[in-house]
């Protein structure tokens, strides 16, 4: 690992375990002071605990990503020990795995109250101290449900959303130097995927060209790479990390997709 983030300063949401924790790990192994950020403050304070035995600066805040007060007591801590932040990713986000023939009222808005809200509110909450970097970068953690379509229409619309929050966001500030770009991975191997319904992971597995899942590390490597100086000339961009999953296309995810559903009743 480089040390081109050392004097960095990094907010990650959800970071506590799974994609987000990688995401935490990758950066302070990069040479970032790493904030992990997150409801789960066993967890997040056990990681912070780790990084820092391994000689690596991290520390934990607890965050509502859905609620302002949150955000407000987390910048004001941030502002007051550091004074400054260089990197935020909004990865937190939740899945609720139902059809719109079964999709509440009430879950579409817990959908959409963290994964788009939260998304929101991280960026506009973080803005004042991001402009006192040098090379501030947000990094939004999207998914290829914000490029194509997939069956669970509140995650899918909140994952568009967060697409098109980016780009108009990166448009506004450039003018203050802070650089907003998308990463857009397809199923990755975390406790989030396993806890899909029985089907899903094979189901996904033969829609991705490569036959796999990502590993964590693969989409932390991208995160990273947004976040740092190495990316200097991109914002507003959107990075699919997929296995080739959207560039097959959609007939080729139905017929695998089939294939499999086949192999299951015949089985």
């Amino acid at each position: 690992m480089s040390k081109d983030l050392h004097g960095f300063i990094a907010c990650v949401t959800g970071g506590a375990r799974g994609l987000g924790a990688s995401i935490v790990r990758t950066l302070a192994k990069n040479g970032a002071h790493v904030i992990i950020a997150d409801i789960l403050s066993t967890e997040g304070k056990s990681l912070a605990f780790d990084l820092r035995n391994s000689g690596l600066r991290a520390s934990f805040e607890d965050l509502n990503v859905g609620q302002e007060e949150s955000w407000q007591t987390l910048t004001d801590n941030i502002a007051a020990q550091f004074g400054q932040l260089d990197i935020l990713v909004n990865n937190a986000a939740i899945i609720i795995r139902k059809r719109l023939s079964q999709l509440t009222l009430q879950e579409w808005h817990a959908a959409m109250k963290v994964n788009v809200d939260g998304v929101f509110l991280g960026i506009k909450s973080c803005r004042p101290l991001l402009k006192r970097s040098q090379a501030a970068a947000i990094v939004n953690v999207s998914s290829t449900a914000g490029i194509i379509a997939h069956l669970d229409p509140s995650y899918t619309t909140s994952k568009w959303a967060v697409r098109g929050f980016t780009k108009s966001a990166a448009l506004e500030l450039i003018q203050e130097g802070i650089r907003v770009n998308s990463v857009h991975p397809s199923m990755i191997d975390t406790p989030l995927t396993a806890a899909g319904p029985p089907g899903h992971i094979e189901a996904n597995r033969h829609a991705i060209p490569m036959g796999r899942g990502a590993d964590p590390q693969e989409i932390a490597n991208v995160v990273y790479f947004l976040s740092s100086p190495q990316s200097s000339y991109m914002t507003g961009s959107e990075v699919v990390v997929d296995g080739g999953m959207t560039t097959a296309g959609v007939p080729h995810m139905r017929a695998q997709f089939q294939q499999h559903f086949n192999e299951q009743k015949e089985g």
